[in-house]
């Protein structure tokens, strides 16, 4: 049994029924001394010609950095516990004659600063890890890159922002640009060729006007207007009442016919509170968002019922949260199926005893990850993902468009 302060060590898989997904302290006394039955819980229980690992496989020490202290703690720590679950998954249902590398993940605490992210980088490779899976934060992965670089170890980090990606350096977050081109081309498709934006006044909201006005414009629509708007109540009032008087003003064939509202949480009451002062007709505008609105509690607001958002297949996530919920007894936040599906792909690649190359990771058919469907890696570190369009019922979210099966190019 493991600790999240020493190494996780997979050989034990030799003797399947020994090793499990180990609890954190603080869940001993409600999770379940055994997991559940595999995702593949239909098949048989594998006897111990599956899973079962020769001791003198070599092995690969990958290590897992996450925050596991700080207030991002519970963020770090279920993805700590997805990153376990998925190794054990990943070698539960594999023939042994195809196991010829055994995973050992290191996992380190980032800390609640970018020198303690350093030193933990520092120490991950002292042990020995060749492969970093993680940070979480953007400014942690540009901190460690040069250590990275130094060693010629490759990251795939947990960040959405592109800007951090190169040769080596894998973003592994949903990218706010494909999420907004995604719904952008249903829009348009569906006839809502005009739209409007919504959205705070910072690094998020400039980029998603950016790539919203870019991709309606390259389809011969037009974003025709986009206020930002700072994080309180009158601020949210003073950009919306800009929206309607935009819309008022404008003759019919230029009034926009969907609105993007590029925020979530709590602050979605504040900006349906606003929208209802200034008089915004939503029975006329359909209303888009992106991946933040993937909340189940949006399906209590009214107003947003027949909205569209883009994520990932709920199919997958929701057979995922089934399965780490049975194996901890706690139910996992979003964050975690990147820490599923990151150890999934490393795991799948090092299998084959070649190592962890290039050529592996960046393979243009992508990999279909058991949490999040169809994703690939450029060889320049960006992520390119496959999703779904889902609209907002009464009764929850439903896919109202899948996600293609396959890149095309």
């Amino acid at each position: 049994m493991f600790t999240k302060n020493s190494l996780m060590v997979f050989s034990c898989l030799f003797i399947i029924s020994a090793c499990v997904p180990a609890p954190s302290s603080k869940m001993q006394t409600t999770r379940k001394a055994e997991p559940s039955a595999p995702i593949t819980s239909e098949e048989p229980q594998p006897d111990l010609s599956i899973g079962a690992i020769d001791p003198a496989t070599p092995a690969i020490k990958i290590a897992l950095l996450v925050p596991l202290s700080g207030e991002s703690a519970a963020v770090g720590n279920a993805m700590f516990d997805a990153a376990t679950l998925a190794l054990y998954d990943s070698y539960l249902t594999v023939p042994s004659d195809q196991i010829r590398t055994q995973l050992t993940i290191i996992p380190k605490d980032t800390g609640i600063n970018i020198t303690e992210t350093k030193k933990a980088t520092e120490k991950a490779i002292e042990q020995g890890a060749v492969f970093v899976i993680g940070p979480l934060f953007s400014q942690s992965v540009t901190a460690i890159k040069p250590i990275l670089q130094e060693k010629n170890i490759p990251m795939l980090s947990f960040s959405n922002n592109q800007a951090v990606a190169s040769a080596n350096n894998y973003t592994f977050g949903f990218l706010p640009e494909q999420q907004v081109e995604r719904i952008a081309e249903y829009a348009y498709l569906n006839k809502f060729q005009r739209v409007a934006l919504l959205a705070p006044n910072d690094p998020y909201g400039e980029k998603v006007r950016d790539t919203l006005s870019e991709s309606f414009i390259k389809k011969g629509g037009m974003l025709t207007s986009a206020e930002l708007y700072a994080p309180s109540y009158a601020n949210i009032d003073a950009a919306v009442s800009r929206i309607a008087g935009a819309y008022n003003n404008s003759p019919e064939e230029r009034r926009f016919q969907a609105l993007f509202i590029a925020d979530g949480g709590a602050q979605m009451h504040n900006i349906i509170k606003a929208l209802h002062k200034n008089n915004i007709n939503l029975q006329k505008i359909k209303l888009i968002g992106a991946g933040i609105w993937d909340d189940k509690e949006f399906a209590n607001i009214p107003e947003l019922h027949g909205a569209w958002f883009p994520s990932s297949p709920p199919e997958l996530y929701d057979v995922f949260s089934k399965r780490f919920a049975t194996t901890y007894g706690y139910k996992p936040i979003r964050l975690a199926a990147l820490a599923y599906d990151a150890v999934s792909i490393i795991a799948k690649v090092a299998m084959s005893g070649k190592g962890i190359k290039a050529e592996d990771l960046t393979d243009p058919k992508g990999f279909n990850t058991p949490a999040g469907g169809l994703v690939r890696l450029s060889s320049g570190g960006v992520s390119d993902r496959k999703l779904v369009i889902m609209e907002i019922t009464t009764d929850g979210f439903k896919v109202v468009d899948y996600a293609p099966k396959t890149f095309t190019k």
